[in-house]
């Protein structure tokens, strides 16, 4: 059996933008063949990659690396255009210095019948896999991986899965989202960015059964594909022009279902009517202000929001937060 092997640590790190704390002392250490997942922010997942790829360093504590062979791949990173897939991969072939052979592998990518074609020919899917292809050429130790689903049809994620765990054969890989869901499908243990700080989801498993039990979630249909949420992801909803919208990490996803009936679903998920137009995750609230005897306002933590508060229901919020 194959010894764990301790891979990178993260001991007491800080970092701070423009006085702007985006990491508070969070610690973690990273062990061959671990299946980890980070829910972050679009904004904690960049800092955090500029750590890794050493573009900016901690305002305090340190990031020990046991191995210098890691590789990163970013939500937006781009791919050579109009070079075939076979050309493309060859040239990350000849960096790696592996001679592995590329046909041979391309199956087990779903891309054994796109190696003529140019690479800005290929699906959001195709692109996608091809990233995990390239990535697998230099065999590193370990890889972190943004938002990889996110964009991805129905199909496209569970070819992608299947390309994952080839990747996962000789790599560890890390996964970084701000989607839980996207998480829990990749990752065995998940740590969440709450308040700069790393702390550790409980992830309730059936003995039986490789899915979570009792999540309740809340979907969101853009163009062909469904998005599914946790109520804890999101960080208030607004009525927009009749629609109910959720924001997560100031962006917006729309809802089939009406304010009334998310007020209902959502009342023992810590949600609260501040206003008509508005349910905010009680969790989320930093600061009230009030700027006259019937205006208030709800200040969001880790995010510029501000929400309205119903004079009427002043009272009511103050009973839930005491």
């Amino acid at each position: 059996m194959e010894q764990e092997m301790n891979l990178i640590e993260f001991e007491n790190v800080t970092k701070q933008i423009k006085n702007q704390s985006i990491f508070n002392n969070i610690s973690l250490k990273i062990n061959s063949k671990e299946n980890i997942g980070l829910k972050m922010s679009h904004t904690e997942s960049s800092v955090f990659f500029d750590l890794l790829e050493q573009n900016t360093l901690p305002s305090a504590g340190s990031i020990i690396s046991h191995t210098q062979n890691i590789s990163t791949k970013r939500y937006n990173d781009g791919i050579y255009q109009k070079i075939t897939v076979k050309s493309y991969l060859q040239f990350f072939n000849r960096i790696a210095d592996q001679h592995v052979d590329i046909k041979k592998l391309a199956p087990q990518f779903f891309l054994g019948d796109n190696l003529t074609m140019k690479t800005n020919a290929l699906s959001t899917d195709q692109l996608e896999r091809l990233h995990l292809f390239r990535i697998a050429l230099s065999k590193p130790d370990l890889v972190f991986i943004e938002s990889p689903l996110r964009d991805l049809s129905n199909e496209g994620v569970k070819s992608y899965l299947k390309a994952l765990e080839v990747v996962r054969q000789k790599s560890t890989v890390i996964v970084i989202s701000s989607y839980m869901e996207e998480l829990l499908q990749l990752s065995s243990t998940i740590y969440q960015c709450i308040d700069h700080q790393l702390e550790k989801v409980d992830l309730e498993l059936d003995k039986d059964s490789s899915k979570p039990q009792n999540i309740f979630r809340l979907s969101s249909h853009l163009d062909d594909k469904t998005i599914f949420f946790s109520p804890n992801e999101i960080d208030f909803i607004e009525s927009i022009n009749g629609v109910s919208n959720f924001s997560i990490n100031s962006e917006y996803f729309p809802s089939s279902l009406t304010m009334d009936e998310l007020e209902k679903k959502l009342l023992h998920f810590g949600f609260f009517r501040c206003h008509r137009s508005y349910l905010v995750n009680l969790q989320r609230i930093s600061e009230l202000i009030s700027y006259s005897k019937n205006s208030y306002t709800l200040i969001l933590k880790n995010s510029k929001e501000t929400l309205p508060l119903s004079r009427a229901k002043l009272d009511e919020l103050k009973d839930l937060l005491q």
